[in-house]
C-alpha cells in the first residue's frame, strides 16, 4: 500500500475517474441505441405491445401483410357499418352461404333488390296470368245498353257504341268485345216500370249472333221485347 501511495497523484486519480465515467456512459448510450430492425417478434415479450402502446393511426393498411388480419384476430362486434367503406364488400368478398336469413334484418330488402325472374309463381296465384285489371275491383268489360242497343259510355268499359248491334228480331242484341273473347257473362235488366223483365246471355255463339259475338235476349212477361239491360263480361 505504501508503494501504491507513492505512485498516486492528482493527475492519476483524475485520469482513472475520467476513464471509468467514459466507459460507463458509453455502455449506457450503446444500450439505449438499437440497430435498425434489431428488435423483431422474437425479442418482444408476450403481451408487451398493447393497444395503449400503439400511437393512434400508426397501423395503416400498408403496414399489414396480406391475409394478416383473419377472422380469429377480430374481436366480436369490432367491424360495424361505420368501419366499412362504401363499395368495399363486393359479391366476390362474401363466402358462399355466408349471408343467411338470420343475418338479414327484417324489411331490409325491397323490390328493387330482387330479380323478378328468380321468383316462382305462388301456387294459389295460378289464375293471376289473366288478371290484367286485378288492381281494381272492376270487371274488364261491362256496359249499360238501352232498348235500342245504344251503349252509354259513361257507364261502360271496354264496350263502345259500335260494339252493340240489334239482332234480326226485337229483343235480340249482338255484342262484340274488343281485345279478348269472353268466357263468361252476366246480364241483368235495368230497373223500369215493367215488373216482369228478364235477360238471357249466350257467349258460345248462336244463329242470330254467330261466334265470336255474344247474344243477349230481353223478355217482358215471357215475350221477347226490347228492354234496356246491363252486361258484365269475364275472360
Amino acid at each position: 500500500m505504501r508503494r501504491l501511495r507513492r505512485h498516486l497523484s492528482y493527475a492519476n486519480v483524475t485520469a482513472t475517474l475520467a476513464l471509468l465515467l467514459a466507459l460507463g456512459l458509453g455502455s449506457a448510450y450503446a444500450a439505449g441505441q438499437l440497430a435498425p430492425k434489431s428488435v423483431g417478434a422474437r425479442q418482444l415479450r408476450p403481451g408487451a405491445v398493447t393497444a395503449d402502446k400503439i400511437r393512434k393511426h400508426a397501423v395503416t393498411a400498408p403496414k399489414l401483410e396480406a391475409l394478416a388480419v383473419k377472422q380469429g384476430k377480430i374481436a366480436g362486434g369490432a367491424v360495424n357499418g361505420s368501419k366499412i367503406a362504401d363499395g368495399a364488400v363486393g359479391s366476390d368478398k362474401i363466402a358462399g352461404g355466408a349471408v343467411t336469413p338470420d343475418k338479414i334484418p327484417n324489411d331490409s330488402i325491397d323490390g328493387t333488390k330482387v330479380a323478378e325472374s328468380t321468383l316462382g309463381q305462388v301456387p294459389s296465384a295460378a289464375h293471376a296470368d289473366s288478371a290484367t285489371v286485378a288492381e281494381t275491383a272492376n270487371p274488364e268489360a261491362f256496359a249499360k245498353v238501352d232498348q235500342e242497343g245504344t251503349v252509354f259510355p259513361a257507364y261502360s268499359k271496354g264496350i263502345g257504341i259500335p260494339d252493340v248491334k240489334q239482332g234480326p228480331s226485337p229483343g235480340i242484341y249482338c255484342l262484340t268485345v274488343p281485345g279478348f273473347q269472353p268466357r263468361g257473362a252476366q246480364a241483368t235488366p235495368e230497373f223500369t216500370a215493367h215488373s216482369d223483365v228478364s235477360v238471357y246471355v249466350d257467349v258460345t255463339g248462336t244463329e242470330a249472333c254467330p261466334f265470336p259475338r255474344i247474344e243477349v235476349q230481353t223478355f217482358n212477361a215471357g215475350s221477347r221485347q226490347k228492354e234496356p239491360f246491363f252486361i258484365v263480361l269475364y275472360r
